[in-house]
């Protein structure tokens, strides 16, 4: 078992649906914005989910409206939704009853005030996918404040918002980040496969193994 939630985003092949099964993710991610050069067809996702059994499937959507969402939510039979950071926020109501996660990428130039926008958004969100990968901010730069963040200001966030972190990280730094910022869980990326069946996982092993209780 793993010491924390884990989310698998972007999956777009068997070999890594059964690589993060096979760790206990509790979440496999499938990219459903028909917009996005990750996009995986329903065809593609049902014949993946077939073969692996465990970890809960969520479609990841851009900025779709909540009937685009819920009529994929049944067609896919999907378990739980995630939603773009350019996803209205003030529409995150017409999604009530589904299981939400709400991307917030996280910009060091931009001065937001994340923890009001957590707060409006809270009633309507299951959990908060904070994420630094998408700017390149990793997990030292975090630490050293090297972007301007305030890691204590993300760990009040942490302990007040279910947040799942989406950070550039090594694996001999993982539980120091759940340490110092004790998030509810952390995501992690699929990829392209080096050939059908075959791929490398020597970064991800790292990270599940120091993640393993």
């Amino acid at each position: 078992m793993l010491s924390t939630k884990v989310k698998a985003a972007q999956i777009n092949n068997l070999t890594d649906a059964r690589y993060f099964a096979a760790w206990y993710c509790e979440w496999l991610g499938f990219c459903c914005d028909t917009s996005s050069p990750n996009y995986v067809t329903p065809e593609l996702l049902h014949a993946i989910r077939d073969w692996v059994e465990g970890p809960q499937i969520i479609g990841e959507f851009g900025a779709q409206d909540a009937k685009y969402i819920r009529e994929a939510v049944d067609f896919l039979k999907l378990d739980a939704v995630q939603v773009g950071f350019f996803y209205d926020e003030s529409k995150l109501e017409d999604l009530e009853g589904l299981r939400v996660i709400r991307e917030v990428v996280i910009d060091p130039t931009e001065k937001t005030d994340l923890a009001a926008s957590l707060e409006a958004m809270s009633p309507y969100v299951q959990y908060f996918l904070l994420e630094f990968s998408k700017n390149n901010i990793s997990w030292s730069a975090l630490k050293n404040a090297a972007d301007g963040i305030d890691i204590n200001t993300l760990k009040d966030l942490c302990s007040q918002y279910p947040i799942l972190l989406s950070i550039n990280v090594k694996g001999e730094e993982v539980n120091e980040v759940l340490e110092m910022i004790q998030p509810q869980g952390l995501n992690v990326f699929g990829g392209e496969e080096e050939k059908v069946g075959f791929k490398s996982f020597d970064e991800l092993d790292e990270i599940f193994e120091a993640l393993e209780a």
